[in-house]
């Protein structure tokens, strides 16, 4: 089986990556790369390994590759929603997206495009987006794009949903390297009152979900082309809460300002994914705990815990 990678050295990526190599080794994997020596610095290959990268612009060696699945996990992700941001925002998320698909247009042997949305798409719960942040609008509209080259050429598309990610290697600050950083820190960090509830699941746990439709592809291909997948626990924990688990683990109190920052116009405060469909469809869900989780990434943070 053939498989095209985009993102393999962001957040889930660089999880997702490692995985399939070990996990499924008869693959025959190609990567879409917009820094190509970071991607061969992480992933050196020679004429045995499974797997070879290209640069974004040689879109025409991914017909010649003919993939059976794509996994479009390339994005840029940001809350902000300032003048600066829309071009990069509209480029990485918008452009490249539908260069691609129109290039995957010529790919015979497609069966499935697992398309990546974004929680923050359902600000007020998940049946209608009603976006929070200009990055997910971004993604909302680039289903449209995915629905019509699906409907052009018949392959089958998904959308995976992720909740608030965190583990592994950050590629940028998150809200829990924030909170490790309040840890008896001298001076207070500013956040909002922390009334927020999120649905916290680890980055490991999404690559196995992802994982898991590689093993399931029959079964996705008898599915609604469009389904979603939203990757969550299930469980909603607050800002707050989250900061008091990490506090009982230490022993180390948080310095934070609760409510130096204001909450933004189109704040998130309450989300947790609904995860019916993943345990009917597949059995699968979520199995590393938010507390043992939090143990992990403390320990690789140099922090020592109770």
């Amino acid at each position: 089986m053939k498989v095209l990678l985009t993102g393999i050295t962001g957040f889930i990526g660089q999880v997702l990556m490692p995985r399939l190599l070990k996990d499924c080794p008869k693959l025959d994997i190609l990567t879409l790369n917009i820094d190509i020596n970071e991607a061969e610095e992480k992933y050196p290959y020679n004429i045995f390994t499974n797997y070879r990268h290209i640069h974004t612009t040689d879109l025409d060696k991914v017909v010649k590759f003919n993939p059976d699945i794509v996994f479009h996990l390339a994005a840029i992700s940001t809350s902000r929603n300032d003048k600066e941001i829309i071009k990069p925002l509209l480029a990485a998320n918008i452009e490249f997206g539908v260069l691609l698909l129109e290039t995957l247009s010529h790919c015979s042997n497609l069966k499935l495009f697992v398309n990546t949305g974004s929680f923050a798409e359902y600000r007020l719960g998940s049946k209608k987006a009603n976006n929070a942040y200009l990055y997910s609008a971004t993604k909302t509209a680039f289903r449209s794009f995915v629905e019509y080259y699906s409907g052009l050429t018949g392959y089958k598309y998904i959308t995976v949903v992720p909740y608030t990610v965190y583990g592994g290697d950050s590629t940028v600050k998150r809200l829990i390297d924030f909170i490790f950083e309040s840890l008896d820190s001298e001076n207070p960090i500013d956040m909002t009152n922390g009334e927020q509830i999120l649905d916290f699941i680890h980055v490991n746990d999404i690559a196995s979900f992802l994982i898991q439709i590689i093993y399931n592809i029959k079964l996705f291909l008898l599915i609604n082309s469009g389904e979603e997948f939203h990757l969550g626990t299930g469980k909603g924990t607050s800002i707050k809460e989250l900061v008091q688990i990490i506090e009982n683990k230490t022993g180390r109190k948080c310095n934070i300002n609760w409510g130096g920052l204001p909450y933004r116009d189109r704040e998130i405060m309450h989300t947790v994914a609904p995860i019916a469909k993943n345990l009917i469809y597949l059995g699968w869900k979520a199995s590393i705990s938010l507390e043992k989780g939090l143990e992990e990434m403390l320990l690789r943070n140099g922090h020592k815990i109770k």
